[in-house]
């Protein structure tokens, strides 16, 4: 073997080029010094454990997030890190040495019916009325009732279930102590905004609408009762106690 074989086959084992050789040294370099990092974290990403580096950031709920070389994170995950879930909203495309991304803070677990399954997914609320009053006055009524008007905004992972979210979709979103717990509708089902590969996170916009008799207010969950009949336990008011039959359940880590 003449020297060039023997500097291309070192070169060879080390990356194939110069720029390979340089590419496998970072990672390396990482790999070793992120383990003594403060922003050095295990969190379980989709119900795996992984280790990731979590760095602060201005907004307290949000968080950047890197991979370790070799390793990557999907766009619209779940994770669980710090007794809390959150949701990666944005991701770099260029993930040839690591992957970027951002991760939000969920702060409400939506609850709904679909194909008679009670379907739960972690999102994220927040106020969709900044600079209103979140009420309205009905033109219909001579004594000038208000009626409420608020909406919200959502955001939550792109899956085969959430896919198929539109305006037909109810849901009872409020404080689990709330005594009168309110109703929204999903009236903007936008899909594509954060979506790319169909990974991602979707943002809807939902306005308040009244409440009906077949939610039940405990559980959380709109139309539950006509899914789930009511059994004859003297609480068949429209607040239910919910523990008609609950039929089986979907949960998405």
């Amino acid at each position: 073997m003449n020297a060039w074989d023997s500097y291309q086959s070192r070169l060879d084992a080390r990356g194939g080029s110069l720029r390979g050789m340089r590419l496998n040294r970072v990672s390396r370099n990482i790999n070793r010094k992120v383990v003594g990092s403060l922003s050095y974290f295990s969190a379980t990403v989709n119900g795996k454990e992984q280790e990731l580096a979590i760095i602060n950031s201005d907004h307290l709920n949000m968080k950047t997030i890197c991979s370790l070389p070799g390793e990557d994170i999907i766009g619209g995950s779940l994770v669980f890190w710090s007794g809390n879930y959150w949701i990666v909203t944005e991701r770099d495309v260029n993930n040839e040495l690591y992957t970027k991304a951002t991760m939000q803070q969920c702060n409400y677990l939506l609850k709904w019916i679909i194909d008679g399954t009670i379907v739960e997914r972690w999102c994220i609320i927040t106020d969709g009325t900044k600079y209103l009053t979140g009420e309205t006055i009905s033109s219909y009524n001579d004594n000038g009732m208000s009626l409420g008007d608020t909406r919200i905004s959502m955001i939550i992972s792109r899956d085969s279930i959430t896919a198929r979210l539109g305006r037909h979709n109810r849901f009872l979103i409020d404080d689990n102590e709330s005594d009168k717990v309110l109703a929204y509708r999903l009236t903007k089902p936008f899909k594509l905004g954060s979506v790319f590969n169909n990974h991602g996170a979707m943002a809807f916009v939902l306005s308040e609408v009244n409440t009906e008799d077949d939610d039940n207010f405990e559980l959380l969950i709109a139309d539950y009762y006509k899914y789930f009949p009511r059994q004859n336990n003297g609480n068949s008011g429209s607040g239910g106690s919910g523990s008609g039959n609950i039929g089986e359940k979907e949960v998405w880590f």
